[in-house]
C-alpha cells in the first residue's frame, strides 16, 4: 500500500514539475520575478495534491479497516451458526429421545392393557374350521382350517343356496379345464377356484372321514333346465382303499339317484383302474369316478353338448347319455338339526 502512494506522489511530482518547466521556458521574455512566482504556484499545487493524497489515504485505511472488520463479523456469524446448529442438534435429539420415550411408555401401557384383547384378537383372525361357520352370506374363497389338517387351505365357500355353508368340491361350467387327468392329479386336485377345479381326493377324504357330511350334486342342461340330487351322509375313503365312496346316504332331490350304484366303489382314473368292468372305464369314458361297471354318473367326463358315452352326464336323470353345461359338487357338516333345505335355482 505505502509503495503505490509513494507511486502516486512521484507521478504528481513529476507532472506537475514539468508543466512549471514549461511555463518557466514559455515566460523568458517574463520580468524578473516571474520565477519566484513559478515556484510559488507549483508549492500551492503540491499542498494540495497532498491534501488530496490523505485524504485518498484516508478513505482507503478506512475502506481496509471495513473490510476487515467486514470479514471479522462473517467469522462471527459462521461461529454462530455452527453453534447455533449444534444446540439445534442436541435439542432435536433430546425431543426424539423424549418422544421415543413417551411412545415406549404408551406402548408398555398398552401391551399391559391389551393382552385379553390381542388374545381375542388373534382368535377372530384363526381361519373358520369351515364354510358353515363363516357368519358371512356372501360366497367366494375364504381360508378354512378344518380338524385334522396341519395347515389351513383356501376353499370356494357356497352361501347363498340350500341354506348356505357349502365347501365346493367339483365345479364345471365353460368346458376351459381338461378333467381328463391322472391319479396323482385327482388325489392332489387342479384346476382354480376362481374357474373350474376339483378339490382334490386326498382333501375330500380328510373333510369327510367323520361320516357327519352331507353331499349335494347341482346340475344343468345346455337347454337350461336344473335338477339336483342331495345325500344326507358322504364319505370318502383313504388312498390305500382308492377313495372308495364308502357312505352314500339318502337320497332326495329332482335329478335322480345317480350315485346309487357307486357306492361302496374305487375311484378309477385312466392310468389307475380299480373299476369292476373287463376293461377300463376311465378310458374308454374319458373320466374319472367311481365307477362299477361301468356308470349311471360320470361328471368328470368330457365337456361337450350332446348324446356322448363319454360326455359329462348324469344318465339317471333323463335316462340318456345328454352332455351336461353344468355340474357342481358341494358337502358341508350336517346340521345338529337338519330340517327341509330351502334351495334356490341357479
Amino acid at each position: 500500500m505505502k509503495v503505490k502512494i509513494l507511486t502516486i506522489i512521484c507521478v504528481f511530482c513529476a507532472v506537475h514539475y514539468h508543466e512549471a518547466t514549461k511555463v518557466s521556458s514559455d515566460c523568458s521574455n517574463c520580468p524578473a520575478n516571474s520565477g519566484s512566482f513559478g515556484y510559488e504556484l507549483l508549492l500551492g499545487k503540491l499542498e494540495d495534491l497532498e491534501v488530496k493524497f490523505w485524504n485518498m489515504w484516508l478513505e482507503m485505511k478506512e475502506q481496509t479497516e471495513n473490510h476487515i472488520r467486514f470479514k471479522d463479523t462473517q467469522k462471527e456469524i459462521k461461529l454462530m451458526l455452527t453453534k447455533l446448529e449444534d444446540r439445534s442438534s442436541e435439542i432435536l435429539q433430546q425431543q426424539l429421545n423424549y418422544a421415543n420415550h413417551e411412545n415406549w411408555k404408551k406402548t408398555v401401557l398398552a401391551m399391559q392393557l391389551g393382552r385379553r384383547s390381542n388374545s381375542s384378537l388373534l382368535d377372530n383372525l384363526k381361519p373358520f374350521k369351515s364354510c358353515a361357520e363363516n357368519p358371512s352370506y356372501v360366497s367366494g374363497k375364504f381360508m378354512i382350517h378344518p380338524l385334522g389338517f396341519e395347515d389351513p387351505f383356501e376353499v370356494y365357500c357356497e352361501q347363498r343356496v340350500f341354506d348356505g355353508g357349502w365347501i365346493v368340491v367339483q365345479y364345471r361350467f365353460d368346458g376351459s379345464v381338461d378333467f381328463y387327468r391322472n391319479w396323482t392329479e385327482y388325489r392332489n386336485g387342479f384346476g382354480n377356484l376362481g374357474g373350474e377345479f376339483w378339490i382334490g381326493l386326498e382333501k375330500l377324504h380328510h373333510l369327510t372321514k367323520g361320516g357327519d357330511h352331507q353331499l349335494i350334486v347341482e346340475l344343468k342342461t345346455f337347454n337350461g333346465s336344473y335338477e339336483y340330487a342331495q345325500y344326507d351322509e358322504f364319505q370318502i375313503g383313504t388312498e390305500a382303499e382308492k377313495y372308495a365312496l364308502k357312505k352314500l346316504g339318502r337320497y332326495s332331490g329332482t335329478a335322480g339317484d345317480g350315485l346309487k350304484t357307486h357306492k361302496n366303489k374305487q375311484f378309477s382314473t385312466h392310468d389307475s383302474d380299480n373299476d369292476e368292468a373287463p376293461g377300463s372305464c376311465a378310458t374308454m369314458f374319458k373320466g374319472a369316478w367311481w365307477y362299477e361297471n361301468c356308470y349311471s354318473s360320470n361328471l368328470n367326463g368330457l365337456y361337450k353338448k350332446g348324446n356322448h358315452k363319454d360326455s359329462m352326464n348324469w344318465y339317471h336323470q333323463i335316462n340318456k347319455l345328454e352332455g351336461l353345461a353344468y355340474s357342481r359338487m358341494m358337502i358341508r357338516k350336517t346340521p345338529n338339526n337338519p330340517g327341509a333345505c330351502s334351495w334356490l335355482f341357479i
